[in-house]
């Protein structure tokens, strides 16, 4: 038996029979809460660190603007991944130097354990200038953004 008050103050009591009639409603998405976790993102990007890697002589050294990374980062989802392009240019003075100018975020289907987008690079006249480097995607929580080059 389950009592509730109507929009007009009056007591209502129902006899339910199964016992999913007798639990409160829950959404499985929780849209709720991803929406207040995403509008706070931007929080997250006052603390990036780059860890130190081994350095080889033939290594590339990719450079990339804070700027860019927070915006990747804010526009992104928990539980979904979503992906981008990276594009940049090579130093003057060291060609194994690269510059990553923008990112390319393509039409796109994710989940929180893939994300899949076109194979085709992007065509457009911004893009003129810049080279290919490699492409960017989020993880579920906890495990950030991964850099693949």
């Amino acid at each position: 038996m389950t009592t509730t008050v109507n929009a007009l103050g009056e007591k209502v009591v129902s006899v339910n029979t199964s016992p999913y009639e007798q639990s409160k409603f829950k959404s499985h998405s929780d849209w709720r809460v991803r929406a207040i976790v995403a509008s706070n993102l931007h929080l997250r990007t006052r603390h990036i660190y780059a860890n130190p890697c081994e350095e080889k002589e033939e290594a590339f050294t990719y450079v990339l603007a804070k700027n860019i990374l927070k915006k990747f980062i804010t526009i992104a989802d928990l539980r979904t991944q979503i992906a981008g392009y990276l594009y940049g240019v090579s130093s003057a003075e060291n060609p194994k130097i690269k510059e990553i100018r923008c990112i390319v975020i393509p039409p796109q289907s994710g989940t929180n354990g893939s994300v899949t987008f076109p194979d085709d690079l992007c065509d457009s006249d911004y893009l003129k200038n810049l080279e290919p480097l490699g492409w960017i995607h989020t993880q579920e929580k906890g495990k950030g953004a991964i850099f693949c080059f």
